[in-house]
């Protein structure tokens, strides 16, 4: 089925359930004529921005760091992002994005490049690229953790051991039978060749390592500096690497298996009373990436609710839900209230959260957050703070980036992320329809939890640059 068939098939299920959700008194209102107008005006000065910024060589003018790291990234996402903005197909912009990506995604080895790869070559939809996307896929598998988790970089396989690597993956998959069997069950009886034992998925429960590898003084001070070591995963690279192969599995790859062990790292490290998720299983990189985090873990609890699966030593149904209700309702202290204003310059916010933020309250199809219209007040934020040449800066502290807390990406990862929020970008829509918790339920438990709440609304205060600079 093409992306397209799925897109409309699970947004006519999306639109059943919502006539069946009866209003509540956390029903935003609309956006206005002018509101609307404004939004689509931005989005069409982000284009407009991705566009010129698109190199004749089909990649993107700016990059994340000064070497050739993540150089598929730098070129997948935005990309994806003009799609999802309704950027034909057929448009030279994209389909020169996907010529300069096919060559290097081959090489790749970089979580963050083979997700972004796979979103983009999965929404745009080409049948050549269909084995491009399940080797994507397949390191993907190959890197993950044996927490359930990935961090920065995925093995290669060659092409004996992806063909052996696909075809137990699928046999694992049937014979878990939608969650009706664990997969340590499964595994009995599956000849697995030695090149691939070591791989998490088809490893036994008592083979897996629920904490991340000890550190040493060298590797603490390194962490000091925000470089974040390729052997201890994160939640920043397993909320994409849930994305990408999410996307995968319309591609004939089963991630059963995958997802099962996934799902229980979020169960099981669910650390802070106030429902936070950390950076990793040990380490919180900074406050302020709690939030996005979160998102990272209700992602993980929605495949795990969606699919029904087993998740032998994490918690029961009933308490995977409280765990749900206590991810958003951390998530509603970081929003903030909507203004009704998109003439003044709005206090800007984390370009990252905010695309976090929109694919949550997408997938679990809650059009506010408890009492919070969270698109209206992050359109807000968008657009009053997008510069006139059609891009959007990075939030700082006393007109200063704020130094390696997502306030070093450049124009064109920021742009991206804003315009994937304006957009309302939904990569998992075939999900919503699967979850048991309506939106009316979820805020009906938030609002409980709030009342309940002694958590300030912490949301960060900073100085908006001047929207004249150039980028």
């Amino acid at each position: 089925m093409s992306y397209s068939s799925i897109v409309r098939a699970a947004s006519a299920c999306i639109a059943a359930l919502v006539l069946f959700v009866s209003p509540t008194l956390g029903d935003p209102k609309p956006l206005s004529k002018e509101e609307q107008a404004k939004v689509d005006a931005a989005i069409d000065k982000g284009v407009a921005f991705l566009k010129k910024a698109q190199t004749k060589n089909g990649d993107f003018g700016w990059k994340f760091v000064d070497d050739e790291r993540w150089i598929v990234g730098q070129c997948a996402l935005p990309a994806y992002a003009l799609l999802e903005s309704g950027v034909p197909a057929a448009d030279p912009s994209v389909q020169n994005a996907a010529e300069f990506l096919r060559r290097p995604v081959l090489l790749t080895d970089s979580t963050y490049d083979l997700s972004l790869a796979i979103l983009f070559f999965d929404r745009l939809g080409d049948p050549k690229d269909e084995n491009l996307i399940k080797m994507c896929a397949l390191r993907l598998i190959a890197g993950q953790h044996r927490t359930g988790g990935w961090s920065y970089k995925c093995p290669t396989l060659n092409g004996k051991n992806a063909q052996d690597l696909l075809k137990n993956m699928n046999l694992l998959a049937k014979r878990m039978n939608r969650g009706s069997t664990t997969r340590d069950a499964a595994l009995g009886g599956i000849e697995i060749t030695s090149a691939l034992q070591i791989i998490t998925v088809f490893q036994r429960r008592n083979q897996l390592a629920w904490h991340e590898p000890g550190k040493t003084p060298d590797d603490m001070g390194r962490e000091k500096n925000s470089i974040i070591l390729d052997g201890r995963s994160d939640n920043s690279n397993t909320q994409l690497a849930l994305l990408g192969l999410w996307a995968a599995n319309r591609h004939g790859i089963d991630l059963l298996p995958v997802f099962e062990l996934s799902v229980e790292r979020f169960e099981r490290f669910h650390v802070f009373p106030n429902g936070y998720w950390m950076y990793n299983l040990d380490f919180e990189l900074s406050a302020a990436s709690r939030k996005s985090m979160t998102c990272s873990g209700l992602i993980a609890l929605a495949i795990g609710r969606g699919l029904k699966l087993r998740t032998p030593g994490a918690v029961d149904d009933e308490k995977k839900d409280v765990h749900v209700l206590r991810g958003f309702a951390a998530l509603s202290r970081r929003i903030g209230k909507p203004l009704s204003d998109m003439k003044h310059q709005h206090v800007l916010e984390d370009h990252y959260f905010l695309w976090s933020l929109e694919r949550v309250a997408m997938l679990y199809n809650m059009q506010t957050i408890a009492d919070k219209d969270w698109y209206k007040w992050g359109a807000e934020i968008l657009v009053t703070n997008q510069f006139k040449y059609g891009w959007w800066p990075a939030p700082t502290i006393s007109k200063r980036a704020i130094p390696r807390d997502h306030g070093d990406y450049k124009p064109l990862i920021n742009s991206s992320f804003a315009l994937l929020f304006l957009k309302r970008s939904h990569p998992m829509i075939e999900l919503t329809p699967k979850l048991p918790l309506t939106s009316e339920k979820l805020n009906e438990g938030i609002a409980r939890l709030r009342s309940r709440d002694t958590y300030p609304n912490n949301i960060p205060v900073s100085v908006a640059p001047s929207k004249d600079a150039s980028p």
